[in-house]
């Protein structure tokens, strides 16, 4: 599958599924290298599609669809929603930023404001240094690391 879905691939030496956004290179199990014609065992859209569909394919047959029903009534208790791409955060950033790399609550509201992507804004920079892009500086100000 191309673009932004998601295949739940069948290793051939173990038999254990994982997900992947192509066919992958090696089985995340066992270490066994994949053939370029792994047996795909389905192709989903969302992460949240994949986890279930992962946990599923690992499980024998006669409990899949038990185990089905409960994963799709169960599946608020997981579900996340990913209000930002990890491609836009780091253009948000910058965007709210001076020509010297800083920024602070006051440069970037407008510009979150501006992407329409609903997250709050605590909820951006706690993304944000979390995934190494920001170091504090202080209360109120942040450093972009590039």
């Amino acid at each position: 599958m191309s673009g932004g879905g998601w295949n739940v691939i069948r290793c051939s030496a173990c038999s254990t599924c994982h997900g992947h956004r192509s066919i992958g290179r090696i089985c995340p199990h066992c270490g066994q290298k994949l053939p370029s014609d792994a047996e795909i065992v389905t192709s989903v859209a969302t992460a949240s599609e994949l986890r279930i569909e992962v946990a599923l394919a690992n499980t024998p047959e006669e409990l899949r669809e038990t185990l089905r029903k409960r994963l799709y009534e169960n599946n608020k208790l997981f579900h996340q929603e990913e209000p930002i791409s990890f491609q836009s955060l780091p253009k948000i950033l910058h965007d709210a930023t001076d020509e010297s790399g800083i920024l602070s609550l006051k440069t970037l509201q407008p510009v979150l404001e501006k992407s329409n992507n609903g997250m709050e804004l605590e909820n951006l920079i706690d993304l944000a240094e979390s995934q190494g892009l920001l170091v504090r500086l202080n209360q109120d100000c942040w450093q972009l690391l590039e």
